[in-house]
């Protein structure tokens, strides 16, 4: 007996024993462990080790074979439009939605993403629906449950343990967002979807309103200025209207003018009429008559030329100042008007600015669960499971052979 056990020890010796280098040693420490097993037994100690060894793949196979709790996936598609932005490429979505004068929106489909992934998201979405009480349901597992060991009760908790049933991934090449949301239930998962796709029209509105607010604010107010202007000259020529009693101190003037060229024209007939009759008769009683018509002729030409020449009262004055307005009256009128068509422009602009939300693919309801993937997360499990312990066998492995060469030296 003690001779066929020191023939095995002989064929399988230790590691500390092996060969210079730490690939023969860990060869020879496997070989030997491997022969000492087949030659008395496996002991309990080494069942025991692979046992740990392996514990991360046997927890992981037990509880997504057994205990893990099936969970359905609503899957909804959208994209964001606009008409002001060119798109990148035309394929597929871009070139129908070039055809209608749309084209996507890169940089307000990632605002949109961030938002859904946000806690201002998820607050909004807790308030419209229950989400402790669909993820807390009775029929899930301990693990997959909310409230659970590995999440608290708070919103914060709330709002990690929602990341990990929701999903929302922006394609670059198409400009589709495709949002995944898992539940429990069918129901629930797709009541969750239609509720996310609510919220992202609803940002989609707000970002419109603003682009609104922005784009048409100044080009608003500008035209209010307008109008205030307009109306205050109108004023102004109503009062000086009333005031003065004429509605068109030019039009007044230029009767005015009128009649003093008839006066004038009067007067030049009766000089006339008294030179003749001097000249005939020059007793005549008719030139006493002639002379006094004359006179009031005269008179009259001086008091209409006196209306219209007189520095404070006259008409020359009040033609100056109604032409005034006047001219204040034209200038507000085209200013209101380059401020209306500014501000359709502007309008015009924002509309084409505004973005949409087109869904692509509606939120479905699952009929059957597809999470979790359970032979593939075991067999990933058990993957990292051999690469951690290879990683560790060869750190221990090394560090006994420098600790062999430093004994040796």
């Amino acid at each position: 007996m003690r001779s066929s056990q020191s023939t095995r020890d002989a064929a399988c010796p230790d590691w500390e024993n092996a060969p210079p280098g730490w690939v023969g040693g860990l060869a020879r420490v496997r070989l030997g462990a491997v022969a000492r097993g087949l030659g008395r037994g496996l002991p309990w100690r080494s069942v025991l080790g692979v046992l740990l060894v392996l514990l991360p793949s046997i927890v992981a196979a037990i509880y997504y074979g057994a205990i893990a709790t099936d969970r359905y996936v609503s899957e909804a598609r959208f994209v964001i439009r606009t008409a002001s932005k060119p798109a990148n490429a035309l394929g597929g979505l871009n070139a129908l939605l070039q055809l209608v004068g749309m084209s996507r929106s890169q940089d307000d489909a990632y605002a949109v993403h961030d938002f859904l992934t946000s806690r201002d998201a998820l607050q909004q979405l807790a308030a419209r629906l229950d989400l402790r009480a669909i993820y807390g349901h009775p029929a899930a597992d301990a693990v997959a449950r909310y409230p659970s060991f590995l999440f608290g009760s708070s919103d914060e908790e709330l709002y990690r343990y929602f990341q990990h049933k929701l999903s929302v991934v922006v394609n670059n090449t198409s400009g589709l967002t495709t949002l995944r949301v898992q539940a429990f239930r069918a129901d629930d998962a797709q009541r969750i979807a239609l509720a996310m796709l609510e919220l992202g029209e609803e940002l989609v509105n707000r970002l419109n309103a603003r682009i609104q607010q922005d784009a048409v604010r100044v080009s608003a107010a500008e035209v209010a200025r307008a109008e205030q202007r307009r109306i205050a000259i109108q004023v102004a020529i109503t009062d000086f209207r009333n005031r003065e009693l004429i509605l068109d101190p030019g039009k007044s003037s230029t009767l005015v003018v009128e009649l003093i060229g008839k006066l004038a024209a009067e007067l030049a007939d009766v000089q006339a009429q008294i030179a003749e009759t001097r000249g005939i008769a020059p007793n005549s009683p008719q030139i006493g008559a002639l002379t006094e018509r004359a006179i009031a002729l005269q008179r009259q030409i001086d008091l209409e030329r006196h209306r219209v020449a007189d520095s404070s009262d006259g008409l020359a004055s009040k033609i100056a100042e109604y032409e005034r307005m006047m001219l204040e009256r034209e200038f507000a009128i085209r200013s209101l008007a380059a401020a209306v068509q500014a501000l359709e422009t502007a309008r015009t602009d924002a509309r084409r600015q505004q973005l949409f939300l087109e869904r692509v693919v509606e939120p479905g309801r699952p009929d059957e669960a597809t999470m979790p993937r359970r032979w593939a997360t075991s067999l990933t499990v058990f993957g990292f499971n051999v690469i951690g312990l290879g990683v560790v066998w060869l750190i221990v492995a090394g560090l006994r052979e420098h600790a062999s060469a430093a004994h040796d030296r």
